[in-house]
This record gives structure tokens, C-alpha cells and sequence, in this order.
């Protein structure tokens, strides 16, 4: 076989078995920013349940710190692409699971007295693939953490009125 004649094999060779080796790296790199993003998403609704179980009902950071914003930073989460406060749901549960309906009202007793649990939810989030081919996203399960309330902002001692403590 002539040496000048086979450099052009090598050359299609090595676009064939290149271009599959790029797919494969691609791919595993993929595969690490998905099981990253999962375990970012169930952190996030982990630390906002928690957050809720012990800062008071109206605090408004609870969800922002949740998607790990500063308190003060407000918009989208600094640590996981297109995650914002607007996709989470948090909602106040009575001890049979079922959501309280005014859970602010402090003197009712289908109100602050009834609440048992604290509930966060993250439905219906899409993990944009930055390969094009691929396709454009994949929509991830729901991701949710149910904790028992805790002091819910409010600290009693006997013979002091409740106070609330900032989150």
C-alpha cells in the first residue's frame, strides 16, 4: 500500500471516531450538570421548608434565601439557571396534611394555631441542555419537603409576649 495514499483514511477515520468521542464527552458532561441541578433543586426546597419551620409566616426572604439569593436580592437564583421564587410554593398544612386557609390569622383557630407542617414545592422545572442537537430541555420531576413546624418566627417564655425574630 502506498504511505501518500492512506493519509486520507486517517483523516475520515479520525472524524468519525472523533466526532463520537466529542459526543460521548458531551454527554457525560451533560449528565454531571443534571444530577447537579437535581441535587441543587432538592437542596433548595429542603432549606426553604426549613427556613419556613422557623421564621416568621410573613417573611418575605424565606423563598429568596431558599434559591440561594442574598436576603435583600431579589430575581433569579445566582446558583441554578432560570430557578426563581415565583416557581416555588409554600404552603402552611394542619396536622391532617390539608393546607391552612388563612394561616396569618393569629387569634383564629383554623388559622396560626393550626398549623402543624410546613410545605415546599418546585413542580415543573426544565433543565436546559446546552447541546442544541439533543433537544431543548428536559422537564424535571416534582421536588418537595414536608417538615414539622417549628418556632415559625415566634419565641414565648413564660410571662413575655411573643416576640418575632427576623430570618
Amino acid at each position: 500500500m502506498n504511505a501518500r495514499r492512506m493519509r486520507g483514511v486517517y483523516v475520515v477515520e479520525f472524524a468519525v471516531i472523533g466526532l463520537l468521542l466529542f459526543i460521548l464527552l458531551f454527554a457525560v458532561l451533560e449528565m454531571g450538570r443534571l444530577f447537579f441541578t437535581v441535587n441543587a433543586l432538592n437542596e433548595t426546597v429542603r432549606r426553604g421548608a426549613r427556613l419556613a419551620a422557623v421564621c416568621d409566616i410573613s417573611e418575605p426572604r424565606i423563598l429568596r434565601r431558599a434559591i440561594y439569593n442574598a436576603a435583600n436580592d431579589a430575581g433569579a437564583s445566582s446558583l441554578i439557571g432560570g430557578l426563581d421564587t415565583a416557581d416555588l410554593s409554600l404552603t402552611y398544612l394542619n396536622e391532617n396534611g390539608a393546607a391552612v386557609a388563612s394561616p396569618s390569622d393569629l387569634s383564629g383557630a383554623a388559622g396560626f394555631r393550626a398549623i402543624r407542617y410546613v410545605r415546599l414545592q418546585l413542580q415543573g422545572f426544565t433543565f436546559n441542555l446546552l447541546i442544541p442537537v439533543l433537544g431543548t430541555g428536559i422537564t424535571l420531576p416534582l421536588f418537595q419537603s414536608i417538615l414539622p413546624r417549628e418556632s415559625l418566627g415566634r419565641h414565648a417564655e413564660a410571662g413575655v409576649v411573643p416576640e418575632i425574630t427576623p430570618c
